[in-house]
């Protein structure tokens, strides 16, 4: 049973899809016309994020509050309690730190944590 307007608006969905410059072998089938733009990171598919653009990107240099240079960002993830990290990596260091102690300033990234209590505290672990 064909519910009433339903050829009305297969027909207009088809009007609407032609003049859209999309061919459509069946009025109950929906597209959306693809809108060239910039490239997305390939490992998601997804919208740009804070991996990839910004001051807390992949590649940035983080520094501690005293000015020392901790290291690079070389990912940033979840830990095994589900709390959101930057790994920083500087020759063979490397820092797990908590997103929650960093911040950008000038356009640049920041670790709340010092270069020493960083070290002190992958020592421990």
């Amino acid at each position: 049973m064909t519910r009433p307007g339903a050829a009305f608006s297969a027909a207009l969905v088809a009007t609407i899809l032609a003049n859209a410059g999309v061919a459509a072998a069946d009025a109950g089938l929906t597209a959306v016309a693809v809108q060239p733009g910039r490239a997305r990171p390939a490992e998601s598919g997804a919208h740009d994020s804070a991996a990839t653009l910004g001051p807390l990107a992949i590649g940035a240099l983080v520094t501690d509050r005293n000015g020392a240079e901790i290291g690079r960002v070389t990912r940033m993830t979840t830990d095994k309690d589900g709390h959101s990290v930057t790994e920083v990596r500087h020759d063979e260091d490397l820092f797990s730190i908590p997103m929650n102690l960093l911040y950008t300033h000038g356009g640049k990234a920041f670790s709340s944590r010092t270069l020493d209590e960083l070290k002190h505290s992958a020592a421990a672990h």
